[in-house]
């Protein structure tokens, strides 16, 4: 008599327990196990990351890596630069470096302009930029360069060389928007050199080494 009891007992212990995991479960207690595809995603300095869950979306780059997913950008942070953005558009990106007299920071920053309806790249670019310290507008390409960094072209040109400063603009072109990526160096000592060639500077330097790890999306 006593087993039969308790296997009366014992079988409706089982059934409240079923019925209240299958409750919790269609209520979405119990997790639900996901599974992501084994993809990677391959980061501007050679690395690759996979997908985690619950989402799936790709892990973020680490450092020296920097992303603006918002802005389809990516890229690799030179050395010695740490990333001290605050992004708020234009800007994307600023990168600080100490420079030797430690009193001013090496800067390079990322921008983004879009191109309004009716009006092409090359007028954004000169309606951004203005030369220093004189505060001039740019009235044509008269004074840029183009150049060609890992597949993609650009328009550079010098924006100021005063009291030790030297300050230059890569433009880049997209369907939409333009990328604007500048580099302020400082303690250049033969700044007035007429044969100074400014993209030997160890700042500018390090803006090309930036530029050679893009990765950018329509």
């Amino acid at each position: 008599m006593k087993s039969l009891v308790f296997g009366i007992v014992l079988i409706l212990l089982i059934g409240t327990a079923g019925f209240f995991y299958r409750n919790v479960a269609e209520r979405g207690g119990v997790p639900e196990q996901v599974a992501c595809t084994a993809d990677a995603k391959m980061c501007p300095d050679g690395s690759s990351v996979g997908r985690t869950a619950p989402s799936c979306e790709f892990a973020a780059c680490a450092f020296p890596n920097v992303e603006v997913s918002d802005a389809g950008v990516a890229l690799v942070v030179p050395s010695g630069y740490e990333n001290a953005s605050e992004p708020a558009r234009p800007l994307l990106v600023r990168l600080l470096k100490p420079s030797a007299s430690e009193s001013v920071s090496h800067t390079i920053t990322v921008s983004q302009y879009p191109i309004p309806e009716g009006q092409t790249g090359d007028e954004v670019i000169l309606a951004h930029t203005r030369y220093q310290p004189a505060d001039m507008d740019a009235e044509d390409f008269s004074r840029f360069e183009t150049t060609i960094i890992n597949g993609k072209t650009y328009r550079s040109t010098v924006i100021e060389r005063f009291e030790a400063l030297v300050q230059s603009a890569y433009y880049l072109v997209r369907e939409n928007d333009v990328f604007v990526f500048s580099v302020t160096e400082h303690d250049v000592t033969d700044w007035m050199n007429p044969e100074l060639v400014v993209e030997e500077l160890p700042e500018h330097q390090a803006l090309l080494s930036l530029l050679s790890t893009l990765q950018t999306v329509p």
